[in-house]
């Protein structure tokens, strides 16, 4: 449902709650391979900021699914405060307003444990579905998390002080000594609540089965021909764009492109490397119906 401040029946209740931004955006929210460190971040200083719990998440080049535990009230205030900080980011970074706003977001009430197992293994499978990752890669949800009996090997970097915490992650937010980081990225275990996950989910073989059943599903419908274009991922096809973007357009990427170049490059990527329309519009921003009298 969409969210909305009357007669929400999310309202009072305290539970699990899922939240997606609007995944029809145009737009995109994570331009850059810097933009979804900082929505990682975001997602981790809120935790400090609110009295709530993430279980799980995903960042996906235009929307996000946030998997959140506590008061509804307390999550709703956290989900709008992280959609403000990105709006943020847009707006400082790319001059880009009005792209994410909370009322056009969808809420789900959690109210089982194999709703939240479905819930999960929904996040974590978002990429693969859009083409873009393995669900067991992909570095924006936190898969490694779950009933992994080798998590502490997994070994970022301290931050040597609370300044330095500060100014890398770009907050005033006082950041647990314990907590580390990878690159500027703060590692999911330190934030997301996977023993509270893996207590209600109860086994790993239950959420992994669940997780490799729609990859299975990908295997099969290709080994009958249902699928038989070759297709490259969003990060793949992110390169390709760039390598054009910089070898024929000259530009260093095709947020410097005006319209003319940019259905241009539109129509290289589906006729040279069959790109679909989908993919175009979720990786240039290019309306679905304009699209249609490119192409």
């Amino acid at each position: 449902m969409l969210i909305r401040y009357f007669k929400n029946p999310c309202l009072g209740r305290e539970g699990i709650f899922m939240f997606t931004s609007d995944h029809q955006l145009r737009q995109l929210v994570f331009r850059t391979t810097s933009d979804f460190p900082y929505g990682v971040n975001t997602l981790a200083i809120g935790t400090l900021k609110f009295k709530v719990r993430i279980l799980c998440y995903t960042l996906m080049n235009n929307h996000l699914h946030l998997l959140v535990m506590g008061h509804y009230e307390d999550c709703l205030a956290y989900f709008r405060w992280v959609l403000l900080r990105l709006a943020q980011m847009l707006k400082a970074r790319y001059g880009i307003s009005g792209v994410l706003k909370a009322d056009a977001a969808d809420v789900q009430y959690v109210t089982d444990s194999q709703m939240l197992l479905n819930e999960v293994a929904y996040l974590l499978r978002n990429a693969f579905k859009a083409q873009i990752d393995s669900p067991f890669s992909y570095p924006w949800a936190p898969f490694e998390v779950y009933f992994n009996p080798y998590l502490e090997n997994i070994r970022g970097e301290r931050f040597p002080n609370t300044d330095a915490a500060k100014r890398i992650l770009g907050t005033h937010a006082l950041i647990p000594e314990n907590w580390e980081h990878r690159n500027g990225t703060i590692l999911n275990k330190c934030f997301v609540d996977y023993r509270t996950a893996e207590s209600m989910i109860g086994s790993g073989f239950a959420l992994f089965n669940r997780v490799r059943k729609f990859d299975t599903e990908s295997v099969i419908a290709q080994s009958h021909g249902v699928e038989e274009l070759l297709t490259f991922t969003d990060n793949e096809m992110q390169e390709k764009i760039q390598a054009v973007c910089q070898n024929e357009l000259h530009v260093a990427s095709p947020h410097q492109l005006g319209r003319k170049d940019l259905l241009r490059l539109a129509r290289t990527l589906a006729y040279r490397f069959s790109a679909t329309k989908k993919q175009i519009s979720r990786l240039l921003g290019i309306a679905s119906d304009v699209l249609e009298n490119a192409l």
